[in-house]
């Protein structure tokens, strides 16, 4: 038996948080549920899709009994956000779930075999560290967009987190072009694991959705918690090696060029008209005091465009799939942004001009 009085916005918010876990596509029912656990003095709401697993804490105030259960999370969610009243009564007693709100009252069938429920948990003698919340939330947002789609490409279908050298660095990449951002903290430890881009999605939800000012974190080399307060992320780390990034990190440059990221990020967005209607290549005409950007296409025409540049050494003539060039300049804050070159086969380097604790890689295309 377990009978608990909750609000509404409570119990609402904290089953569509551990609901974000559930997979799509699950097979096994148990894993289509939720489970509800008392447990020292409020109910734990538990999911998971065995990769990703969130814990939400219910405020209850008090309840009685100490049995668990487990009910289909769409059902429960979808009758939680339907009843009127601001306060809900759970009542749990053999094998059925009874929910009242004011006049209205739902009987439901529980999952019977909740011990098959797989709960997750991390080992409380793992490394442990904190970083602000803003923060994380800002660096994951600097570097995921660049990490591979491709759920089959293991050790880039993620972010990898190193921390070396009192750093925390985050970084992504699909192969073509690569994210990386980092942070200083007080940490001795150096460690590095890579979470799937599936566990990243969830992680900022978590990061975008708490008042929490700090996250903290505990790494047990097979399963990584993100702790905000009353709600606990856990995911498992992927079981790859990540490339060694600063292979592809520039280590000196023959062309610098400082420009006005609107200008660029306009100027580009009107070629695009035209390269992606034909080989997806913008070439970028570096000389003195310009950058000419130029698309063709054989059946459509060409588009040439402008803009005032700041350049400091070499002339070059480079080309890019406009996408990568595209993609980051939503994610840099500064007006003013460098691209630095080695040459026009080489990974082209772009970052705010004062770097800002984060830069972007692009390879170019061949001509």
């Amino acid at each position: 038996m377990l009978k608990f009085t909750v609000s509404k916005s409570e119990i609402e918010k904290k089953i569509s948080i551990a609901s974000s876990a559930i997979g799509s596509r699950t097979v096994d029912p148990i894993l289509q549920c939720l489970l509800f656990k008392p447990l020292n003095g409020h109910i734990n709401i538990y999911a998971t899709d065995l990769q990703t697993s969130v814990i939400s804490q219910v405020q209850v105030g008090e309840y009685e009994g100490n049995d668990a259960f487990a009910v289909d999370a769409e059902l429960v969610d979808d009758i939680v956000r339907n009843l009127p009243e601001d306060e809900f009564i759970f009542e749990y007693s053999n094998g059925k779930l009874l929910v009242r709100s004011g006049k209205a009252k739902y009987n439901i069938t529980t999952v019977s075999d909740i011990e098959r429920f797989p709960i997750v948990d991390t080992d409380e003698s793992g490394i442990k560290f904190s970083v602000e919340t803003s923060i994380l939330e800002e660096m994951l947002d600097k570097v995921s967009f660049c990490a591979s789609s491709e759920s089959a490409m293991r050790a880039l279908n993620g972010v990898y987190w190193e921390i070396h050298g009192g750093f925390l660095r985050l970084v992504a990449s699909d192969g073509y072009r690569l994210g990386l951002a980092e942070q200083k903290l007080n940490l001795e430890n150096e460690f590095d694991f890579i979470i799937a881009l599936k566990s990243i999605k969830e992680l900022e939800k978590l990061l975008s959705s708490t008042t929490e000012p700090v996250i903290n974190i505990t790494y047990d080399h097979s399963l990584v918690s993100f702790n905000a307060g009353d709600v606990t992320t856990i995911v498992r780390t992927v079981e790859e090696t990540f490339p060694d990034y600063k292979r592809v990190l520039p280590k000196a440059f023959k062309t610098r060029v400082i420009l006005n990221l609107d200008d660029f990020s306009e100027a580009l967005k009107r070629v695009m008209v035209i390269s992606k209607r034909g080989n997806e290549k913008v070439q970028l005409k570096i000389t003195d005091d310009l950058m000419e950007l130029t698309s063709q296409s054989s059946d459509f025409g060409e588009a040439v465009e402008s803009i005032p540049i700041t350049k400091d050494g070499e002339d070059l003539i480079v080309n890019f799939n406009p996408k990568f060039l595209n993609e980051p300049l939503k994610h840099i804050d500064e007006k003013e942004i460098e691209f630095n070159f080695v040459d026009n086969l080489s990974p082209l380097q772009i970052n705010p001009r004062n770097v800002g604790g984060y830069i972007y890689i692009v390879l170019p295309v061949r001509a």
